[in-house]
């Protein structure tokens, strides 16, 4: 079982801390004040905490500038792409057949969490880089950048080599990607993608966008490619973090700087540890959207697994209670971002579809990255994308 693996290894890890404390990576210590000063060098105003006091004030502005930029006025359309490591097939899956069935609609904002992360970015350029999704999660690369560490993993954070790992991420994710990014954010869509800050305890919204945009228009004004060079090392490590789960792949150290020019090393991990899935911070999910900024919009929850309770008789040894309880608190966690999500839909007037794997799918996992496996994933999401009943209103 994927989550007895993980428990396994992280025990192990706990048995050779004496060994290894002699090898970890020192930190320069910081205070929470510079925590909350810094920003990654170059870049202002691209991230935002559920503690941030203006959060208000400033989703309402950006909801004002995104109305402006905007080339329709149709219904706005929001996809929240949840984490599940290599049952990221599924979401890619059925984007692919929804785009064969011809009735996808194109989003205004998409916001990943893990391997939605990675999903989110093609999701949000539309269904001219299915293919480039559907490489991703079924032609075997994913397979061969997963392969175990052994002994080594004893010695470091993380089972899977995180070194392979950041490849994969920089060949899906290049500057002309970043470019096609900013464009659609300039034409008002948005690209969020969550990690989790280890030293606060927080879940971490990125503006992917934000971040592209201000890349871009950098090498406009100053010419040459240093701004989109920037940008696009700045998203990778994003992604990669926010699908860096803990156990499997060491943390992602994002450097950052503070008003007075001091450097901070944060440690970021999977953005599914503090939110499985989102659509605002969770602080503001019980915010009322003002009456002037209201739109038609509907919000299409896509998790890359199944959060329903499944019964099985747990063994009374300690592995087994551990990786049940996990999960457990893996499936209770979405559920009641869900019904959180659904409660400030309907007080602001907006419809909630989910998709996720049937509960009858016996197969894939977490770290079921074998390529028959994914493939076969991704099959059940391709079906039922092609069909149109991958969405429900109940979620099932």
């Amino acid at each position: 079982m994927v989550l007895k693996a993980m428990i396994r290894a992280f025990l192990i890890l706990c048995a050779c801390l004496s060994l290894t404390g002699c090898l970890s990576m020192p930190r320069e210590l910081f205070d929470d004040t510079a925590q909350k000063q810094a920003q990654p060098v170059g870049f202002t105003a691209i991230r935002m905490t559920s503690d941030d006091n203006q959060l208000t004030e400033r989703l309402e502005q950006d909801l004002r500038t995104q109305r402006q930029a905007r080339k329709t006025s149709g219904p706005l359309s929001i996809l929240a792409l949840s984490g599940g490591g290599a049952d990221g097939a599924f979401g890619a899956g059925v984007l692919n057949g929804w785009t064969q069935r011809g009735d996808r609609p194109e989003f205004d904002v998409v916001t990943g969490v893990s391997t939605g992360a990675l999903i989110a970015p093609f999701a949000y350029l539309g269904s001219a880089y299915d293919d480039r999704l559907r490489d991703a999660y079924t032609s075997g690369i994913a397979t061969k950048a997963m392969s175990k560490r052994g002994l080594g993993a004893l010695f470091t954070p993380g089972m899977f080599s995180s070194r392979r790992f950041a490849a994969l991420v920089e060949h899906f994710v290049d500057v002309p990607l970043i470019e096609a990014i900013a464009a659609k954010t300039e034409q008002g869509g948005r690209l969020y993608v969550a990690t989790t800050n280890l030293d606060t305890q927080s879940g971490v919204i990125w503006d992917i966008g934000a971040i592209a945009t201000q890349g871009t228009d950098r090498d406009r004004r100053d010419g040459g490619d240093a701004g989109r060079t920037e940008a696009c090392a700045l998203i990778r490590e994003i992604l990669a973090a926010s699908a860096s789960v803990p156990g499997a792949f060491a943390p992602v150290m994002i450097t950052t700087q503070t008003a007075d020019g001091r450097r901070i090393e944060e440690m970021h991990v999977d953005g599914s540890v503090t939110m499985p899935f989102f659509v605002l911070p969770e602080s503001m999910l019980s915010w009322t959207v003002p009456q002037d900024l209201r739109s038609n919009a509907r919000i299409y929850v896509l998790i890359n697994g199944n959060v329903s309770p499944h019964f099985a008789v747990t063994r009374n040894r300690s592995l087994d209670v551990a990786a049940r309880s996990l999960d457990t608190l893996t499936r209770a966690q979405a559920r009641t971002t869900l019904i959180s999500i659904r409660g400030f839909a309907a007080r602001n007037g907006v419809g909630v579809l989910t998709a996720s794997i049937p509960d009858d799918f016996s197969g894939g996992g977490l770290l079921a990255f074998d390529k028959d496996s994914m493939q076969r994933v991704f099959a059940l999401g391709h079906a039922r994308g092609l069909a149109g009943d991958a969405f429900r209103s109940d979620g099932r």
